[in-house]
């Protein structure tokens, strides 16, 4: 019962803030802004985050990473990431959703690009999922309602594993060979 009424809630929630935004495959070349979501939990995340902002830069993209840190973080543990990009377990309501306010650029910024290199089923993961508006969205796992444009699964041989920083790489090659007819 419990279930169901979350459930319930989750789905208004994700209703009431949807995207409106039309996506579609761009090629590199139209992406000029982006937003990463990556798992703080990551094993590679300092080499992951590297290799994000690097590729920031030498594409010509102003993106920003948005972090999703659920660690039993005790009060001597420092955050690893800026505390206005990353949402920590103690910020998420009843529903694992976090505070609008902290989410509201994600959310009404229009960027070219949203990627989320989480694995995990999170509701936080689905909301950022459905509700950015970006023109373009890729994701490691699809989500109801085909959320994402791209989907780069982890459970095929020729990623090598499941690692989230191979899969930015076979993301980062695949937008290099999108080509649209103009």
């Amino acid at each position: 019962m419990i279930a169901g009424i979350l459930k319930f809630f989750r789905r208004r929630k994700l209703a009431r803030h949807a995207s409106d935004v039309p996506t579609g495959l761009l090629p590199l070349k139209q992406i000029r802004t982006a937003a990463v979501l990556m798992d703080v939990d990551n094993p590679e995340y300092d080499v992951l985050k590297e290799k994000i902002l690097n590729w920031f830069k030498v594409n010509g993209i102003k993106g920003e990473i948005w972090y999703i840190d659920f660690r039993k973080l005790d009060k001597s543990t420092l955050l690893l990431t800026s505390i206005q990009t990353t949402i920590i377990r103690k910020e998420l309501n009843w529903l694992g959703a976090p505070p609008m306010e902290k989410i509201r650029p994600l959310l009404e910024e229009t960027t070219d690009l949203f990627i989320s290199l989480t694995d995990k089923n999170y509701f936080t993961n689905i909301l950022l999922s459905k509700c950015s508006r970006a023109r373009f969205k890729i994701g490691r796992l699809q989500l109801d309602g085909e959320t994402y444009d791209m989907v780069i699964k982890t459970d095929t041989d020729s990623l090598n594993g499941n690692s989230a920083l191979k899969v930015f790489e076979a993301i980062t090659d695949y937008l290099t060979k999108i080509i649209l007819n103009e």
